[in-house]
């Protein structure tokens, strides 16, 4: 009996709660598992790649609004900002394998063969002058003379492209002093055959240049022709060279009659006469243009005098007599310097008469001045100019006598007075350069006549300082 209640009581516990569980599950249905499929309904695959944009299209809103703004609305979207924030990478050391072994020492010559071909012909240059140098490192310097005469040839090339024709020259022959006997004949074509491009260049650069005192008209014109005629030797047959070579002798002297009047103008005589020397020395100079330019050697000498004459005058009126007489003494010594070729006769009198006149005026101001002493000096200077003249000869020597007495009469009142301070050898030592003095003057034209007044103030000095007598 009891058996059977305890079965009914187990059957409506479980029958309670089938119920209960039956009641949840409406209420709060459980998530279905969407990876299983469910039973009775048809599995669909995935569309391949090749067919995934149709099968996606099938799933775009088929709204206009959604359809054209959704690529718009893609491309308006704000970028993400990258943070500022630096990121710490771990410093991983490379492996051993990884890291690359010195370069390899490339030959001088293969270097600057590269460079020379893609035109590097800076860097050209600075390979080969290293290479080349007395302290150049053992693996740059050249084998042999055949490297040697290599890297000399690539330097000269290198600095004709670069338009430095004097040093391309200078390379070009050292490429020949140091290539091998059998291969020197190979230079020297190379040489010629630069000769004619570069004279070409040089005579065109000489016709433009503006400036008429440029002296670069008159270098490039004696550059041109200093190619030419090495190449004219290394090749005598060239009719080109010999035609070039004519063309710039015609155009250098006429370059240097316009260059030297020009500096003449601009009274830059020193530049000037260091151009018709280097003219006049020059053996291809024909013989009028030699006389021509000796003509305009001596006009620089008298055109510079004549400025210095002129310059002493503008000082004398403005009372600055030092610089007058240091104007005149640079015009005097730029005569003395003058041979007698250099300045015709006519010419030099005709400075000699300039000198003359701005001597005996700083003298005469001078005197007028009181300043005898300082007189004596240009008077004397101007005596020496008067020439032959009597007028001139006259008033120069009346001034300088003028000048003497009144210096001697000076000094002899100041050794006076030296004396009967009691400082008798101050005193005989002066009495003694003043006898010195005018005797000095009669070598310089004077004569005793002249100095009759002079002399005889300076016997009385003596008289006066015997009277003094030597202190004890």
């Amino acid at each position: 009996m009891l058996i059977e209640e305890a079965l009914i009581l187990l059957g409506a516990l479980g029958g309670f709660g089938l119920l209960v569980l039956g009641t949840l599950e409406l209420l709060w249905p459980s998530r279905r598992n969407r990876s299983a499929p469910e039973p009775g309904v048809p599995t669909v695959s995935p569309p391949d790649r090749e067919q995934a944009p149709t099968a996606l299209r099938r799933w775009r809103s088929g709204h206009p609004r959604h359809a054209a703004g959704a690529r718009a609305r893609y491309l308006k979207r704000p970028k993400p900002v990258p943070s500022l924030e630096p990121i710490a990478t771990p410093s991983v050391a490379p492996p051993a394998a990884d890291v690359p072994g010195p370069a390899p020492i490339v030959a001088s010559v293969d270097l600057c063969s590269d460079l020379f071909e893609v035109r590097r012909y800076v860097d050209a240059v600075a390979i080969a002058t290293a290479a080349l140098a007395a302290d150049a490192p053992a693996a740059a310097r050249p084998a042999d003379g055949h490297e040697a005469a290599v890297l000399w040839s690539l330097l000269g090339r290198s600095q004709q492209a670069l338009g430095d024709y004097g040093a391309a020259r200078a390379a070009l022959e050292a490429a020949i002093e140091a290539a091998p006997t059998a291969e020197r004949a190979r230079y020297e074509a190379e040489l010629a055959d630069a000769a004619p491009t570069v004279a070409r260049e040089l005579i065109v650069a000489a016709g433009m240049h503006v400036a008429p005192e440029s002296e670069r008209r008159v270098t490039d014109l004696r550059d041109a022709l200093a190619w030419l005629e090495r190449g004219g030797a290394l090749a005598p047959d060239d009719v080109e060279l010999r035609e070039l070579a004519t063309t710039a002798e015609l155009r250098l002297w006429p370059a240097y009659e316009e260059v030297v009047m020009a500096l003449v103008q601009r009274q830059d005589f020193h530049a000037a006469r260091r151009m018709l020397h280097e003219a006049l020395d020059d053996p291809r100079v024909p013989s009028a243009r030699a006389e021509a330019f000796r003509e305009l050697l001596s006009g620089t000498f008298g055109g510079e005098i004549g400025a210095l004459t002129a310059q002493a005058i503008r000082s004398m009126q403005e009372a600055r007599e030092t610089e007058a007489l240091v104007a005149l003494e640079r015009a005097e010594h730029l005569l003395e310097s003058v041979g007698d070729e250099g300045l015709p006769p006519t010419r030099r009198e005709e400075v000699d008469s300039r000198l003359w006149w701005g001597y005996s005026r700083l003298g005469r101001r001078r005197v007028d001045a009181g300043a005898f002493e300082e007189a004596i000096e240009p008077l004397v200077r101007a005596l020496r100019r008067a020439g032959s003249a009597p007028d001139r000869q006259a008033d120069t020597r009346a001034a300088l006598v003028q000048a003497f007495e009144g210096w001697t009469e000076r000094r002899a009142l100041e050794i006076c007075e030296i004396a009967e301070a009691g400082d008798w050898e101050a005193a005989m030592i002066g009495r003694d350069e003043l006898w010195t003095r005018l005797c000095a003057a009669l070598e310089d034209g004077l004569s005793e006549r002249d100095l009759a007044a002079a002399f005889a103030r300076a016997r009385r000095l003596f008289e006066e300082i015997g009277r003094v007598g030597r202190p004890p």
